[in-house]
């Protein structure tokens, strides 16, 4: 079974370089109090995850004023869990909404990658392949996320965290994009 994954990561990546090589994008900096949307990508794994990204999305509408945020976020299991809704401003997908490339599939995602956001931040720490699917293949205008070297490709602006947990990367993310003038 291990094989088999591990084949399908492969084709996953493949796709995402080809993707990468094929963009021929140009990044539109964008201060977080002038966007008017921000994409939100990430993923999930317990009932405090979901608790936490919603805080954030609710911190953006209310305390920053963003008018129009989204976010999508990936639960690699199968099975749904209880915790998670579907709600406005947030969805979701699962390992069974992937094709065998990683790739996403269900519509949510496809409408999330096809929409214009003013930034749109990957709050993931590690390389989950149909979010980076998403990530590459999105029509925001400024991508962010955390540093480090394999990230490189995929960002216009990247945030060098120490922090690992999640507040504290989103108040860092919060700062730096709320002084960057584009």
């Amino acid at each position: 079974m291990k094989l088999i994954e591990n084949i399908k990561d492969y084709f996953g990546i493949k796709k995402l370089n080809s993707l990468l090589a094929k963009s021929n994008r140009n990044a539109l900096f964008c201060n977080l109090n002038k966007a008017n949307s921000v994409g939100l990508i990430t993923s999930i794994k317990n009932e405090e995850d979901y608790q936490k990204l919603i805080t954030f999305v609710k911190y953006l509408k209310g305390d920053i004023g963003v008018r129009n945020v989204k976010a999508i976020a990936f639960y690699s299991e199968k099975e749904e869990p209880y915790f998670l809704q579907s709600k406005l401003s947030f969805d979701y997908f699962t390992s069974e909404e992937v094709s065998w490339n990683r790739d996403p599939i269900k519509d949510t995602c496809i409408s999330f990658i096809k929409e214009d956001f003013d930034i749109l931040i990957d709050l993931t720490d590690e390389f989950i392949i149909p979010l980076r699917s998403i990530l590459v293949q999105s029509k925001a205008g400024f991508k962010v996320g955390k540093y480090s070297v394999e990230n490189e490709p995929y960002y216009d602006f990247m945030i060098d965290s120490e922090h690992n947990n999640f507040s504290q990367f989103t108040k860092e993310a919060v700062r730096y994009l709320t002084i960057i003038n584009g």
